[in-house]
């Protein structure tokens, strides 16, 4: 089995614009089984819009929820925690995805702990966006976004399951040290690419990463669909870097997918 660990959809308007039915054309031609489904405010695109397209596809796509600090602010009430609540306790969502580098905070930020309170209550993950910020999106802060800066959260949240995205590139010897140092730190090897993937491009990368990490044994599988390719990422992901654990079980573990 194969399971994408990131993949989106998104809205005209948004930095990204994609649909359920194209995400499952992708799939089927890469010989992806299961994918996890990310909302955000950054492709214009809220929990529900993700949930409510999906809904026909709970079979091989699984929603994962997003909190945005904007536009309401930090001051988030207890009703949107009940939701988060319930949306997690109903399997409705598998996660939550944050995105610090374009909302200007840090992993470890007090106003995010009643909505990390909330995955440690279920055993889910919270996926926080590392690294390289998406050439479409303006305005995004780097200092943000750099894998360092989860290892004030993971240390402070230690039962707290944390994943971070796309190696943490440029950044992936901190966040291969991250990950070494965190029993509850994993990481994605999502969105190495803007369109197909090349193993030449992605072993210096790769062999960065899990040289300070210790091993690939807390990577997942994910492709950052629709920006790269999911074929060509399947193709070079298996060929050079199969393992059980990276294309499927490491997934099953985190979101609770059998």
């Amino acid at each position: 089995m194969i399971i994408d660990a990131h993949t989106h959809l998104g809205r005209p308007g948004g930095a990204l614009d994609g649909r359920a039915t194209d995400l499952l054309k992708s799939m089927d031609a890469a010989g992806i089984d299961k994918a996890l489904v990310f909302a955000g405010r950054l492709n214009s695109i809220s929990t529900k819009e993700v949930l409510d397209e999906i809904a026909p596809y709970r079979d091989r796509l699984y929603g994962v929820g997003s909190v945005s600090v904007r536009p309401r602010g930090r001051n988030y009430g207890r009703r949107h925690w009940a939701e988060v609540d319930a949306l997690l306790k109903a399997g409705m969502i598998r996660g939550l995805k944050f995105y610090p580098g374009y909302e200007y905070f840090y992993p470890a930020d007090e106003w995010l702990r009643p909505f990390l309170k909330k995955l440690v209550k279920y055993d889910r993950p919270a996926i926080f966006h590392s690294g390289d910020t998406f050439s479409k999106a303006g305005g995004a802060k780097l200092k943000y976004a750099m894998a360092i800066h989860i290892d004030d959260l993971a240390t402070e949240m230690p039962d707290l399951k944390i994943i971070i995205a796309h190696l943490g590139y440029p950044f992936q010897r901190e966040a291969g040290e991250v990950v070494y140092k965190n029993k509850n730190v994993y990481a994605d090897c999502s969105g190495l690419f803007y369109g197909e993937a090349s193993i030449e491009e992605m072993a210096s990368t790769w062999d960065e990463f899990i040289r300070v990490a210790g091993g690939e044994s807390k990577i997942l599988f994910g492709s950052d669909w629709p920006i790269s390719d999911q074929k060509s990422y399947v193709e070079v992901v298996s060929k050079h870097f199969n393992t059980e654990h990276l294309l499927s079980s490491n997934a099953m573990k985190l979101f609770g997918i059998s």
